[in-house]
């Protein structure tokens, strides 16, 4: 197809400013690329990031991921020096309690591989559990590993520090700026086109997150992720309870996690059959949206909330005022979905989160990076290709294919 002239050129244009676009745009103004655009439909930050726990946990039993978080890290110490900023990272530590057989495996292994990455770690007996997290029913723990470097922050905070460091360092930001259309010739991706512009590039990432798919199939690229809900509580303020320097706490054995929230307690539950949503139902501002059932709040404290109890023996009697259900984009094995597709040039991927966008935006806009400046990139990223199930294996909007995705999200125990 033959386009008119375009009403701006670029070197490469990144769709999304969320945590991992905007993380993309900072590693690439570091290099030599020539013109970079992100654009945005909405404003920095206001996506699915705008949502996320952010909890920064480096030991993964996917071990892949293990170097992606830890450039996150030094992505926010390189950004709290450029700017002269502290980013108000929280590092808190992170307890990870078994209370079964299988879980006391799992940590066994979590803490092998912990060893092997060199990541501080250390088995806490019940007496320390207790005074590191107050609430917590010590009873019911047959074995706790506390791994010290641990931590947490806003989500929107580093996304902002990063598009800023970006701005700075030449990239050109549009906001309001929605891509309706990737624009391809023969077997290259040459541009987009948003609700105004026409614009053209030697590669575009499409880092969209939940509607990624929208984009990429209109340009035969079929990306294997789907948008699947992730819900969150935050209790009341009692500083006795709730410590503000407590640690994340991942009970796998209640598919649950925790971190401390401003002197509540910011928990996580993992549903037993995760819901998933067709992107094309997704409207463009998910300010306000609520996925699913109202009702659902209440109904998975009262199902998945069981097994949290015995956790936490005050459960029952602690008000819950928040609930914030928001979108991750799971695949069929938690991997992420990055870079290129054989076939066709000039389109990469930068999505695919599964629970980890934030923990691991850096080492993510730092692949993208190494991919677009055809530099040997500085990790293994064989468990992330985009056509790992097949390039026309799978339907990304068929139910099967989603359900798949959503499996993945309930099936998950770590943090």
């Amino acid at each position: 197809m033959q386009y008119k002239e375009p009403d701006k050129t670029a070197d490469v244009i990144i769709i999304g400013a969320g945590a991992i676009g905007c993380a993309a745009a900072y590693y690439l103004s570091k290099k030599r690329i020539g013109k970079i655009i992100l654009l945005e439909r909405n404003s920095i930050g206001s996506g699915n990031t705008s949502w996320a726990a952010s909890l920064l946990t480096k030991t993964r039993s996917k071990t892949a991921l293990i170097p992606l978080v830890e450039e996150t890290y030094r992505s926010i110490a390189m950004l709290e020096e450029e700017s002269g900023h502290d980013l108000g990272m929280q590092q808190i530590g992170s307890l990870h309690v078994a209370s079964s057989e299988k879980s006391k495996k799992d940590l066994d292994k979590l803490l092998s591989i912990a060893h092997q990455f060199q990541i501080p770690n250390r088995v806490v007996d019940n007496h320390e559990l207790k005074e590191m997290v107050p609430w917590i029913a010590k009873d019911e723990i047959e074995k706790a590993a506390y791994m010290e470097e641990d931590a947490y922050l806003e989500a929107y905070v580093l996304t902002s520090a990063f598009a800023e460091a970006a701005r700075k360092n030449g990239v050109q930001i549009l906001q309001q700026a929605n891509v309706t259309e990737l624009l391809r010739e023969g077997d290259k991706v040459i541009g987009v086109r948003t609700e105004n512009e026409f614009i053209t590039s030697k590669v575009v990432v499409d880092a969209a997150g939940a509607w990624a798919n929208i984009l990429s199939t209109q340009v035969g690229v079929a990306l294997p992720m789907a948008p699947v809900r992730s819900n969150y509580w935050i209790t009341s303020v009692n500083k006795e309870m709730f410590p503000v320097n407590q640690p994340i706490v991942v009970i796998p054995d209640a598919s649950a996690y925790t971190r401390p929230e401003s002197g509540a307690l910011l928990f996580g539950l993992r549903e037993a059959q995760s819901i998933y949503i067709d992107p094309k139902e997704l409207p463009d501002d998910l300010n306000g949206y609520t996925f699913g059932n109202p009702e659902d709040r209440w109904n998975i404290l009262l199902e998945q909330g069981e097994n949290f109890k015995r956790f936490f023996p005050g459960f029952d009697s602690i008000e819950i005022p928040h609930y914030i259900s928001g979108l991750s984009t799971y695949t069929p094995d938690g991997m992420f979905v990055l870079g290129g597709i054989p076939g066709v040039a000039g389109f990469m991927a930068a999505t695919g989160c599964s629970g980890a966008g934030v923990a691991a935006c850096g080492g993510i806009g730092r692949i993208i990076s190494e991919l677009v400046a055809d530099e040997t990139v500085f990790c293994d990223i064989e468990n992330f290709k985009v056509d790992r199930f097949g390039s026309s294996r799978f339907n990304p909007f068929s139910k099967e294919f989603m359900q798949q995705c959503a499996a993945a999200r309930s099936q998950k125990k770590s943090g």
